[in-house]
């Protein structure tokens, strides 16, 4: 059969290499709670997490703790540190 050579690995076996252990995920955890800073600056979830370019369902699991992706949280820790502000992230 033409599929015979397939390896069956799994995908992080094949992504680190053999007999390599998988990194664990890391997860960025913000140093003020996200929902306060939303709450102080008296924003709805869809205008704060719409800056980020998150939907207001995605930023409700994140400020009950679901992990940040890096992107985003890239953006949201400058944004916090003052690096960046509302004009910076308009489309």
């Amino acid at each position: 059969m033409a599929n015979d050579s397939i390896c069956e690995s799994p995908v992080s076996e094949m992504e680190s290499g053999p007999g390599a252990q998988a990194q664990p995920t890391q997860r960025y955890t913000p140093p003020v709670d996200l929902r306060q800073f939303r709450i102080s600056k008296r924003e709805s979830q869809e205008k704060f997490w719409g800056r980020f370019g998150v939907t207001q369902s995605s930023g409700s699991r994140f400020e009950t703790g679901l992990a940040i992706p890096a992107p985003v949280a890239i953006l949201i820790k400058l944004y916090i540190n003052g690096k960046l502000s509302d004009v910076d992230l308009q489309e």
